[in-house]
Formats: structure tokens, sequence, C-alpha cells
């Protein structure tokens, strides 16, 4: 698959831009031309409660989902119970880590959300402008971390990449094929000594009791709508389905190795083959002897991030301005922090927030300008980056691939 060549503003040619009546308000519509009434307006956005489940350390739950119209996305309402007392002290990965794995499969076992841990779920919630995402959970109401060990918090798994006409959404109306929700708990229940290992819910753990992960799990989907809306001038057509009804958009997970030690060497992505509409990096070192740590930006990030679509430069990001643009971008100015924190950035986290927008604040539009259109044979690099000598551990990466049915549906 082949970028398109641009034919807009800039484009090679200087012939002046034919004008074209039919964009304008003032031109002349046919007067009895009726067009059908939009899916999101005609059908109904709904929430109903698929499980309520309660796990211990370690435990792998997988929960059918109901089925009705079209699935929108997914509600994790998730609290520990049980601890009583005030010592717990939680760790840097804390309280999201809690899930140590979260995967989606489709009815035929393919993996839509493949497997990725609370930690990265909670990224996906605060960097990902897709539907019911862009919002960052530590800001949530219900959102609470008390030093007694008993927290909650509240994640979405996202399904649809685009509210204002369901794009993404998914057919969920065959009663004998379900999608299938797996969720893992934490092993530890308990506590290590130290505040950076993210394998860990608590460096120091609740001095009393015992705990208790609860998730109640909600879908969000869009009803069946009815074929046609009467009214008294007649009836109108109603969109009967999501639009590109069957264009999936995925998540995937990737880890490198290759920043271990330092050096610049050539990171290539493996999740190609579709369009890419974001990026999330999160370098996790070995700091005191502990590994796994998300790395201290300023020590372990590189000055300049160096990205390459087949073998041409995108972008050459500073670590100033990866920084104070993600900030800007996302309205999150409290500074970085270790710990989730409302309105923070995560250290060792940068969201490449320039490949699904060209302004300046994340909004659920979704126009697509920047995507990346790839196939099995697109190299995707980050080369020409130094990472210091310190950088003794891995590279993650949480790509959002989207899988059109047609351009029309993806670009509307």
């Amino acid at each position: 698959m082949s970028t398109p060549t641009s034919t807009g503003i800039g484009a090679p040619g200087n012939a002046p831009a034919p004008a074209n009546l039919g964009r304008s308000p003032m031109s002349s519509q046919p007067g009895n031309a009726q067009a059908a009434i939009p899916f999101t307006r005609g059908s109904t956005l709904a929430t109903m409660k698929d499980a309520s489940v309660t796990f211990t350390a370690g435990q792998t739950q997988q929960i059918g989902l109901q089925t009705n119209a079209f699935l929108e996305s997914l509600i994790l309402d998730v609290s520990m119970t049980g601890f009583t007392g005030t010592a717990a002290v939680y760790t840097y990965d804390a309280p999201f880590n809690a899930l140590a794995s979260v995967k989606l499969d489709d009815p035929a076992g393919q993996s839509i959300v493949s497997p990725i841990t609370g930690f990265g779920l909670y990224l996906l919630n605060k960097y990902l402008p897709d539907t019911d995402c862009s919002f960052d959970p530590c800001r949530d109401p219900g959102y609470a971390v008390p030093t007694s060990g008993n927290f909650q918090f509240r994640l979405v798994v996202p399904v649809e990449h685009r509210k204002r006409d369901a794009f993404g959404a998914l057919n969920n109306s065959a009663a004998n094929q379900r999608y299938l929700l797996t969720i893992q708990a934490n092993a530890s229940f308990g506590a290590n000594g130290s505040a950076i290992d993210p394998n860990y819910i608590y460096s120091t753990a609740p001095s009393g009791g015992t705990g208790t992960l609860n998730i109640n799990v909600y879908q969000q989907y869009w009803t069946s709508p009815p074929s046609v809306i009467q009214t008294s001038s007649g009836s109108t057509t109603v969109q009967a389905t999501p639009a590109g009804l069957g264009s999936v958009a995925f998540v995937r997970y990737e880890r490198h190795n290759e920043v271990s030690g330092g050096g610049s060497p050539l990171i290539q992505l493996n999740n190609v083959g579709d369009y890419i509409s974001s990026l999330i990096w999160v370098l996790r070192s070995t700091i005191s002897s502990v590994a796994n740590q998300r790395g201290v930006n300023s020590t372990y990030w590189p000055t300049e991030f160096d990205f390459w679509v087949n073998d041409f430069q995108t972008q050459a990001l500073s670590l100033n301005d990866l920084t104070r643009w993600t900030a800007r971008f996302y309205g999150l100015f409290a500074g970085e922090t270790q710990s989730p924190t409302a309105g923070g950035l995560d250290y060792g986290v940068f969201p490449q927030f320039q490949l699904f927008s060209l302004f300046d604040e994340a909004v659920n539009f979704g126009p697509a300008n920047q995507y990346i259109p790839t196939d099995a044979t697109t190299k995707l690099q980050v080369r020409g980056s130094t990472w210091p000598s310190n950088t003794s551990g891995y590279l993650e990466v949480y790509s959002r691939l989207v899988r059109p049915v047609s351009g029309a549906a993806l670009f509307a």
C-alpha cells in the first residue's frame, strides 16, 4: 500500500483550483432529495452490565459478552476491598497494575485488543483520542487510592474508533458467537519493598485484612435503529448500521530490547499492515537493580527522537518539544510524575499524537489527516536517536491500527 499522491494545497502544479458551488451553502439543492437519517441519530447509545467478578491474586477469568446490536466499548469498574489499616504505599504503576493482563477477542479468536497490562490500558485511556478515551483516569470522580490499600478506578477498553458516526463499532448480534474479555489479576496483593517494581501493587503492604479485586464489566453499544422515522411530513429512511460496518480498530503491543545498553540502534516496528492512527512509547529501564521501571525522562530518553517512514524522516522531536507539546495537546500541566497523577505527564511515556491531529488539542473528531497507511513491507523506524548508556531496559510500543472497509469510510 503506497501513500496517496497529494493533490491539495502545496502539491506540484500551479493551476488554479476550480470553483465548486456544490460545496457552497448557497448552491442549489434538489428540492425533493431526502438523505437518510444518520445511524447515530436514529440509534440509541445504551449501556448494559455484562458481569460482576471477583479475583484473588494471579487469577484469570474469561467473560463472554452478551449480544445486542453494535459494540462500542467496554467499561471496567475496578476496586480493591477487604484491607484494613493505613500503612499501604503504592508502586509507581499502581493502582492500574492490579490488572496484569487485559485482552478482547472476537468470536473467531482474533484479538481486537491484544494482551496489555492494566497500566497500558491506563495509557490508552489517557492518550488515545478514540471513543471514550482521551480522558485522564486519575481525574475520574470515582478514582481513589487511599493508604488503606482499598482503591478504585475506571478504565475503558476501546473498540469503536470514532463516535460521531460510530465508525469501528462491531456487529454483536449473533447469540451463538460471543466476544470474549479475558482479565488476569496481579500475581501478588502483597508487597516487595520497592516503590519502582511494576510487578507489585504495593511497596508497603496494607497493615491488615485480605484484599479482593472486584471488577464490574459494562458494555456500551448502539441499538438497532428503526428502518424509518415517521413525521407529519412523511417518513425518512434511517441508516441501518454504523458508518463503514466491518471496519475494525485494533490495539497491538510490542517490545524492543535494542535500546538496552544505549547507543543508536535501529528499531523497526513489527505491527504494520493497516492504517496506524496512534503510537504510545514507553521506556522501561533497570534502576537501582530493579527491572522494568519507567525511566526518568531527562536521564534515560534520547535528547532527540527521530522517526522514519520508508526511509523518509517524518519527525525529529527534541525531549523539550515532546514534553511541551504533549502537555499542551492533552491539557496536562501538573508536571512529570512517576506515579499516575491527575493532570500530570507520566515518566518515560510519550504519545506520538502527531499521527492523528493537526490541531492543538485532543478531540474525538478523527479526520485521519496524518494516519500512516502501511502494508507488510512498510518500514516504520526509530533511527539516529541516541539512547543513554544507562538505559538497560526495553522500549514498549502500543499501536492503534485501523482496518477500514473502504477509504471513504475512514476519511469521512
